[in-house]
């Protein structure tokens, strides 16, 4: 059936993709990913970035697969790839502004910087243990653990693509956690 996959139309992959296909999902991911990756670094110039936002596309396009009513899937993708990528650019102009304080943060002087340093150490680890137990298994095996994604689906007999997956949306959410717990130790600007 995947051969099958690789030779259909977008169209045709998408009325499978609504109807839940994983399979359909995985032809798509295969048939755009390297083009969609060119596109995000040709705009950001930073290979994981480029990388983040293209599977933030890819599973946005799978976690609304039902809800989609697209004439030019290509056209979709690069669109929204677009859109990801210059995103991500706004964002990182944002943090540019507060890298010198947040470096002041996390370089350990005085008394405060110390508490403010085990503050975020705290948040680190709320973070972590609010994580399903999938994705703070898979997260611990890569970063503490140091293996790489095919050896943690082999060890946990899942895709890598899951794998992938889980690290993503982990590494996002921690993050996010981590950016609000510093702008709630600095304060206002």
């Amino acid at each position: 059936m995947a051969k099958r996959l690789i030779d259909i139309s977008d169209k045709a992959l998408m009325a499978e993709i609504a109807r839940g296909n994983r399979l359909a999902f995985n032809a798509v991911f295969d048939r755009y990913w390297s083009k969609l990756f060119r596109a995000a670094f040709n705009l950001l110039r930073d290979e994981e970035l480029a990388k983040d936002v293209v599977q933030e596309v890819l599973f946005d396009f799978w976690n609304r697969r039902d809800q989609h009513e697209i004439d030019n899937l290509q056209a979709y993708f690069y669109q929204a790839t677009r859109f990801q990528s210059l995103k991500q650019l706004r964002k990182a102009k944002l943090l540019d502004i507060h890298d010198e304080v947040f470096a002041s943060v996390l370089t350990v002087n005085t008394t405060q910087e110390q508490l403010d340093f085990r503050q975020l150490e705290e948040e680190l680890d709320r973070s972590l243990n609010r994580l399903p137990e999938k994705y703070r298994e898979v997260f611990e095996l890569s970063r503490v653990h140091n293996l790489t994604n095919k050896e943690i689906a082999d060890r946990l007999e899942i895709s890598q693509r899951t794998v992938d997956w889980y690290l993503y949306h982990t590494l996002k959410r921690l993050k996010t956690s981590l950016i609000t717990a510093v702008i709630a130790l600095l304060g206002p600007f």
